[in-house]
């Protein structure tokens, strides 16, 4: 975990503004760009709350939060009173970079797997308890991921489907962390 926390660290450093993750009052006053800072959050933190809420995610968060990066995770700062789709989608253009944890029951959420397809940015993928070569690499045909595929099929257009096995299969793609909780 201490790892993981510390290479997330090292990745914002590396990509946020010179001036800071935000800007302060005196360097906002010294400026003349009339440009709001870039992120209003530094992670976006996509997972599927029962899957992990009370063991991974929850240290994952916490120990981000304690390092002083502001994490937005649906299950807490999701604004209450708003259309849940246009505050995550907001979420996460207002984010440097996202952190996906991948679990057993990710692709269950229909709100998880369109978050895969909003990221255009930074990805960091986790795939907690799942292979990404063989649970999130071919989610329809084998895996943890294929009944609840299957169940999207019967209730969804072929092409919202694709698009969630192509951001699956694209994921599946880029260098993460395998994480085996003995919880």
């Amino acid at each position: 975990m201490v790892s993981l926390v510390l290479i997330l660290l090292l990745a914002l450093v590396a990509v946020r503004p010179a001036n800071g993750f935000r800007r302060s009052v005196h360097t906002a006053a010294a400026t003349t760009d009339p440009r709001p800072p870039p992120w209003r959050h530094h992670v976006f933190l996509s997972h599927r709350g029962p899957d992990g809420r009370h063991t991974f995610t929850d240290h994952l968060d916490s120990a981000l939060r304690r390092k002083r990066i502001n994490v937005f995770r649906d299950d807490h700062d999701l604004p209450r009173g708003e259309n849940v789709t246009e505050a995550i989608s907001r979420a996460i253009e207002e984010s440097m970079l996202s952190i996906v944890v991948l679990s057993g029951g990710y692709a269950s959420s229909e709100y998880c797997l369109d978050e895969l397809k909003e990221n255009g940015h930074r990805v960091f993928p986790v795939f907690y308890k799942v292979s990404p070569d063989e649970d999130v690499a071919d989610p329809s045909s084998s895996g943890v991921y294929k009944a609840d595929l299957d169940r999207h099929k019967r209730r969804h257009s072929y092409e919202r489907v694709a698009s969630w096995i192509h951001a699956l299969r694209s994921i599946s793609q880029i260098s993460g962390w395998v994480i085996h909780d003995h919880t």
